[in-house]
C-alpha cells in the first residue's frame, strides 16, 4: 500500500504558516497502522519505506510512505485494510490530504480442509523416505499464494531446508536437497494415482478439488504419472 500526503508548500524559515507539513502527517498515519498487527489473529502490519520532502528549508508538501498487511485470512486483511483507510481519512495535521492505493493483493495461503488432504498425502509419502514434518503457519508469500487463492489445495515449503531470507545470512541445507526431490517426486506419483478414478478425497469435487477426468474403470486405471519413489 502506498500513503500519499498531499499538502501545501511554503519557506520553512520566512512563512511557513502557509504550509503544511506532509511528513508530519505520514509520521502520524505511520504509528496507528503498526498498532493494527495483531488486533487480528496472525495479522502483520509493516511500514516498509518513507519517502519524503525535498530540501530541509522547504515545508515538506509531500511523503510516500509505503506499507504492507499480512495475514492468514482474508477477512482478516480486509479488515485491516478497512481500518488503515478510516485512518486515512482523519488526517492529523491541517491542510494535508492522504490518498491511500493498493499497488498489489497477493491472496492469503489460508487453512483448508481439501489442502490438510493434500498434506496427509505428503505425510503418507515421506514415512516410507525416513521424513517427517508438521503443518506450520508462516508469512511468507510466494506463487503458492496465488494458486491457493484461485480455489486449488496447495502445499508450499516442500522445497530445501533453508532460512534467514532476506537477509545476508540467507544459507541452505544442501543436504536436504536430495530428500526433499525424492518426496516430491513421490508425492505427484501418489497424487497421479489418486486422480485415476477421480473418486480419491484429494481430488474431489466434494472435497473442493477439480477434477476433468471422465471417470475410469477400476479394473483398468491409467498409469501414474511417476513411478513410485523409492522403487518397492
Amino acid at each position: 500500500m502506498r500513503v500519499f500526503d498531499g499538502a501545501l508548500v511554503a519557506h520553512a524559515g520566512i512563512e511557513p504558516e502557509r504550509g503544511a507539513n506532509a511528513a508530519l502527517a505520514a509520521a502520524h498515519l505511520l504509528i496507528a497502522p503498526q498498532g493494527l498487527g495483531g488486533r487480528c489473529d496472525g495479522v502483520t502490519v509493516n511500514v516498509g519505506t518513507v519517502r519524503a520532502g525535498t530540501r530541509s528549508n522547504i515545508v515538506c508538501p509531500r511523503a510516500e510512505p509505503r506499507m504492507e498487511v499480512r495475514s492468514p485470512t482474508t477477512a482478516g486483511m480486509s479488515a485491516t485494510m478497512a481500518a488503515i483507510e478510516a485512518l486515512a481519512a482523519l488526517p492529523t495535521v491541517a491542510g494535508t490530504r492522504v490518498d491511500v492505493r493498493r499497488l498489489d493483493l497477493c491472496p492469503p495461503m489460508e487453512d483448508s480442509p481439501p489442502s490438510r488432504v493434500l498434506f496427509a498425502h505428503a505425510a503418507g509419502a515421506a514415512a516410507p523416505l525416513g521424513l517427517s514434518f508438521d503443518a506450520v503457519a508462516t508469512g511468507g508469500v510466494g506463487d503458492a499464494n496465488i494458486i491457493s487463492g484461485a480455489g486449488t489445495p496447495t502445499l508450499d515449503g516442500l522445497g530445501p531446508v533453508g532460512g534467514a531470507d532476506h537477509t545476508p545470512e540467507k544459507w541452505l541445507d544442501v543436504s536436504t536437497v536430495a530428500p526433499r526431490v525424492a518426496l516430491l517426486a513421490s508425492l505427484i506419483a501418489v497424487l497421479g494415482t489418486a486422480a485415476t478414478g477421480c473418486d480419491q478425497a484429494v481430488l474431489t469435487h466434494q472435497e473442493g478439488f477439480p477434477c476433468t477426468d471422465p471417470p475410469v474403470a477400476r479394473s483398468a486405471p491409467r498409469r501414474p504419472l511417476l513411478s513410485p519413489w523409492p522403487p518397492p
